[in-house]
């Protein structure tokens, strides 16, 4: 075929010139050469960005770089707690309402939100020095820090570069020089061999791929047939020896002692039980057979009216915190408008040193009152902030505690760094009853930590504070007979004797009897509220009800009655409450559900129920799960029966196959982008983009295409996971394998499939539907074509995706974009602070698998493709190591059950290379002395020996999978007698540890609020872990909590005005302004964690 472009037809639609046949094709086949180094250069300019961006900023941002890592000695020392910028303390209060030094410092605070035990060194400074821990890490730190999910990750993308190095290392020196020296070349269809529709010219990077072969040289196609069986040989084996490993880790992690400790080790759910078994005591009867007998049995509920109510409330909850947050932001703003009117016309003109100056002085202001225990009203004294409070319910706390527990509470009231949680709740304070005084708790040992000080802090000397906010507009609540303000007395007479707002313990109280017999909610005439003195009505927040009552459904604009939030919301969550409350202390009303948690005394049992055959008829109490994590249970899908299920797994893969077909259109799209120059020159409509410079031409097809094949993409992990979660499967972690299976599916169907017959597709699905068994045969000849795409999708991936995985830009775009655009409330502040980076396995291990499959199947075909999965490989493994070691805190681990499904799917790419070389030696041909093509077949050999090998490869997964498959889910019972060993080796050395901290000088160590640093479950006693147990597989329901509406204090008294009006609506409304203020811009800022926080929810269980 002439190269030329008069020689191409000219087409007269679209479809014509995706489908126009092998001419139109070859033409895209060839130009490639500045196609792929124009997306060369673009990557490298994108990866050179990010990489000096991410050096230079690194230092100054380590709540985002170094999340993980243990700080500087300042936030270290037992001593010290940073505290606000008032006098000479340490951290300001930044915009964003935390402390400045830990989103901003040029060293690298102590890391609050990761607990001790998961924390790992800095690295050294210096623009590379941190490459150095990335490798030195040992693999059983890193198991021990990040986790097996995350071990098994990076042991993937090793395990890919384990294949791909030495494959390159072996097949490019010998089949780059094969396919290259005296092949066709750029001149090839011209004398003898000048028949266009046999014979070809081949130009560019395809000069170094199998189709530059001459058709008289066709025996060295035997090297080819060689090399790929050597790959295919030599990948079966690492995935043997891989998993083989991955068999042995897992079982030293499900048999190691710390993880024996957890409800997960030792509980079973069992689904479909029968109604005559659905009872404690049958099944206790049922399972008692198993080694050691059972220890709990938790019979699920079907809970779901009163968790539709829970949502609701929380829902409101939100909105009001939100409205009220408004109300008093735009109040203090209305304030400050005026003031500076005022002040404009009375002639007083502040200079910008005094303006600069004035801001500073509220500002301080702001970090005090964020230090100050504020008003709180309605508090049900649900919340227990940590596992002491929980146990001293029980009177189960240890004599070496309770002693420290009151040499603390007597000696400070310490003021601790965001992140903590109130620790005295339910403690009493002289007579005045249950209050929210005394210490608090931080997420993880390392933020116990306190200032040994009087109140943890020092206040403006002469009352200065004081005098501050009673000039600015105090607040006192009207006499009311069911309100009591209590002030603190003794430990802060530097404020008391102030008026509400300047105490620093002031909590609204509610008599016991009005709280139990007050059911209603009371409106409340607020014609003399505080925020009538700046706003008017029609400056509060409004929304919009669903129409016809559907709670379900999302407000829309100008649909439904409009409501004042504040009123509307006050009144539906005092409603709510009320019957939520009420639901919870009435668990038995609601219907049995059909499925069980059990949990056992010994994990041999646990393990043997699982697999045992439990009732004779099918489908009943079946199936079985165990190491499920009572954080993972999606109690949505409790009540979901097994054949409600299989409906749902049904329409499930019936969308998900949808979803691929319909997906096909834009991602063909993208394809069709790299092929715009040809376009331009068949389509008259697109010829004005011959006129384009040829340098921005080559970007748009070398670039273009993969970014919106990047964005494309973006969307789809959030369906499918939204589908895996509809289709009923009862945990987290099933969730994220059956994404797995999906993600994979559709990616290699999407990204490699049509993209590599996008240039013919509607010639394709017609010749497939007419002749399936000539899919080899279609491979064959479209797969080749593509390998150019796939070099600027790989080197793109491999460039600016891993660089741009180290600059975190999308916490970066977080933390500096969408903070401050959506952040508006204490709550959403501290959440966005305390939230870290996490990755979802089920999206995350597909990518690369894909990208592996991709280079199987072009390993032999374009050799080339190797040096780009080197590079890829290699580059994210740096830069999620790092992530994994620095930045990403995994809060759940399925043991790293996600990589030998991984493993199983990279046959996939085995498969399908295996096929293409069969279709390829198939299609090759001799010529004859005049050129003409031959009609025999001289690869003929080389394609039966392929089609055994496909067989083989066939069998050999089936051995692999048939052989390991049991053992990586389930425990063997030869390890029990060992695991139990190291189980008293461990419990000794727990017990010398307590005896160690007993005989030791308490004072001389790290305070904790509730008397022990108390991380996991391996810090406490048997009996202890047992009470926590007992309520880990509770529904979610029964042990959610009344939320707190956590609003801002002010120094107009708004917030406190709002608090009073709140309770006196109703008591069954939880509202507080504790540890949180506006700053001189009327932003909010915040010290503490909200009121409801319990770090108890983060324990894995």
């Amino acid at each position: 075929m002439s190269s030329t472009p008069s020689a191409v037809p000219i087409a007269t639609n679209f479809s014509s010139a995706l489908g126009g046949g092998q001419a139109q094709t070859q033409q895209i086949q060839n130009q490639s050469a500045s196609v792929f180094f124009a997306s060369l250069v673009s990557s490298i300019a994108i990866f050179g960005v990010e990489v000096a961006a991410f050096l230079i900023i690194k230092g100054y941002f380590p709540r985002i770089y170094f999340i993980r890592s243990s700080g500087c000695p300042q936030y270290n020392s037992p001593q010290v707690t940073p505290l606000p910028n008032v006098a000479k303390f340490l951290c300001p209060v930044n915009s964003d309402g935390v402390s400045a030094d830990i989103v901003s410092s040029n060293s690298q605070p102590r890391t609050y939100l990761v607990p001790e035990k998961e924390r790992t060194e800095p690295p050294p400074k210096g623009i590379w020095r941190w490459i150095l821990p990335v490798y030195q890490t040992s693999k059983v730190e890193f198991v021990q820090k990040c986790g097996l999910d995350a071990y098994f990750f990076l042991r993937y993308l090793w395990l890919l570069l384990k294949i791909f190095v030495p494959s390159a290392a072996v097949i490019l020196p010998v089949l780059l020089p094969i396919n290259y020296v005296g092949g066709k070349g750029a001149n090839f269809a011209t004398g003898i061999y000048s028949n266009a529709t046999t014979w070809n010219n081949v130009t560019g990077l395809n000069q170094f791929a199998f189709g530059n072969v001459r058709p008289d040289e066709t025996n060295r196609y035997w090297a080819h047939l060689i090399l790929a069986v050597g790959v295919i040989v030599w990948s079966c084996w690492v995935f043997f020896d891989e998993l083989k490993d991955y068999i042995k880790l897992r079982q030293a992690y499900l048999t190691s002692p710390q993880h024996r400790l957890r409800a997960s080790a030792t509980t079973v759910l069992v689904s479909g039980i029968p109604k005559e078994w659905c009872t404690a005591k049958a099944l206790d009867g049922l399972y008692d057979v198993f080694p050691g007998g059972i220890r709990n049995i938790w019979i699920n509920r079907k809970f779901d009216d009163l968790n539709a109510k829970i949502k609701l409330r929380n829902k409101l909850a939100l909105s009001l915190e939100s409205a009220e947050t408004n109300l008093v932001r735009n109040a203090k703003k209305a304030q400050m408008k005026k003031a500076k009117e005022e002040a404009k016309k009375a002639g007083k003109k502040q200079t910008k040193k005094e303006e600069k100056q004035e801001k500073k002085k509220i500002d301080e202001k702001a970090s005090m009152v964020a230090n100050l225990d504020g008003v709180s009203a309605g508090d049900p004294h649900q919340t227990r902030h940590n596992i002491r409070e929980i146990l001293n319910d029980r009177g189960r706390q240890h004599s070496r505690d309770e002693s420290k527990n009151r040499v603390q509470k007597r000696r400070l009231i310490p003021i601790p760094l965001v992140g903590q949680g109130l620790d005295a709740v339910g403690q009493g304070l002289g007579n005045i009853g249950k209050t929210v005084l005394g210490g608090f708790r931080a997420v993880g040992k390392e933020v116990d930590e306190r200032l040994n000080t009087t109140n943890g802090f020092v206040p403006p000397e002469d009352g200065e504070f004081a005098t501050q906010l009673q000039t600015t507009g105090g607040y006192e609540p009207p006499e009311d007979k069911e309100i009591a303000v209590q002030h603190d007395s003794g430990d802060n007479e530097a404020t008391s004797g102030h008026h509400l707002r300047d105490s620093a313990s002031t909590v609204v109280q509610r008599r016991e009897s009005d709280a139990r017999s007050d059911r209603s909610y009371h409106d409340d005439a607020d014609d003399d509220a505080v925020w009538r003195r700046y706003l008017k009505p029609k400056d509060r927040d409004t929304m919009r009800l669903p129409i016809f009552g559907w709670t379900w459904m999302i407000s829309l604009p100008l649909i439904g009655k409009k409501v004042d939030t504040i009123y509307y919301c006050r009144k539906e969550i005092a409603r709510l409450n009320v019957e939520i409350e009420e639901d919870q202390g009435n668990p038995e009303k609601f219907p049995l559900m059909n499925s069980a948690f059990i949990q056992f005394n010994h994990q041999v049992a646990a393990h043997m129920a699982c697999q045992s055959v439990t009732h004779h008829m099918p489908k009943q109490m079946a199936p079985r799960m165990v190491e499920i994590s009572p954080n993972d249970v999606i109690w949505d899908n409790m009540s979901i029966t097994w054949w409600e299920s299989y409906i749902r797994t049904v329409v499930v893969l019936i969308l998900i196959v949808g979803l691929v077909i319909g997906w096909a259109i834009p991602v063909s799209f993208t394809g069709t982008l790299s092929q715009i120059q040809y376009l331009s020159q068949t389509l008259s409509w697109l010829s004005w983009l011959q006129r384009v410079p040829a340098v921005i031409l080559a970007v748009i097809q070398g670039l273009l295409p993969q970014l919106l094949l990047a964005l494309l993409l973006l969307v789809l992990p959030i369906i499918l996971r939204l589908l895996a979660k509809n289709q009923g499967v009862p945990t987290g972690m099933a969730v994220e394998i059956s994404v797995q299976k999906f993600y994979f599916a559709f990616l290699f169907v999407q990204v490699f499939l049509i993209v590599s017959i996008s240039t013919t597709i509607t010639t394709v699905v017609t010749q497939i539907a007419a002749s399936p068994q000539s899919i080899p045969a279609i491979l064959a000849e479209n797969i080749p074509k593509a390998a150019n795409y796939f070099f600027s999708y790989l080197i793109l991936q491999a460039l600016s995706v891993s660089a741009g995985a180290l600059l975190q830009v999308g916490e970066l775009f977080s933390w500096f974009i969408l903070g401050p655009l959506l952040d508006g409330t204490a709550r959403k502040k501290w959440k966005r602070q305390m939230d870290l980076p996490t990755t979802q396995w089920g999206t995350f291990f597909p990518v690369f698998t894909n990208l592996a499959a991709i280079g199987f199947i072009y390993a032999v075909i374009s050799p080339l493709i190797l040096i780009f999965n080197v590079i890829t490989f290699g580059l994210f493994w740096i830069a999620y190591r790092y992530n994994s070691l620095y930045v990403t805190k995994f809060r759940s681990d399925t043991g790293g059950l996600l990589f030998p499904t991984a493993v199983n799917q990279l046959f996939v790419g085995l498969y399908f290379m295996e096929a293409s070389l069969i279709g390829l030696f198939f299609l090759v041909t001799n010529a004859d002395a005049h050129g003409n093509a031959t009609s025999n077949t001289p690869c003929k050999p080389q394609a039966i020996i392929m089609i055994i090998v496909l067989c083989l490869t066939v069998v050999y997964q089936f051995l692999l999978s048939q052989n390991f498959a049991p053992l990586y889910r389930y425990m063997p019972i030869t390890l029990e007698d060992d695991a139990v060993e190291r189980d008293g080796e461990f419990a000794r050395a727990q017990e010398m540890h307590r005896l160690d901290e007993e005989r030791g000088d308490h004072d001389n160590r790290p305070a904790s609020s509730g008397g022990a640093n108390v991380e996991g479950l391996e810090d406490l006693t048997p009996a202890e872990r047992d009470f926590l147990v007992q309520r880990a597989f509770q529904h979610e329901a029964l042990r959610a909590k009344r939320p707190v509406v956590w609003i801002p204090r002010d120094d107009l008294g708004v917030a406190d005005d709002e608090v009073y009006r709140t309770q006196r609506a109703s008591k069954h409304i939880w509202i507080s302004d504790q540890y949180t203020a506006l700053d001189s811009k009327a932003r909010v800022v915040y010290r503490r964690s909200p009121p409801d926080f319990s770090e108890v929810d983060l324990i894995d269980l």
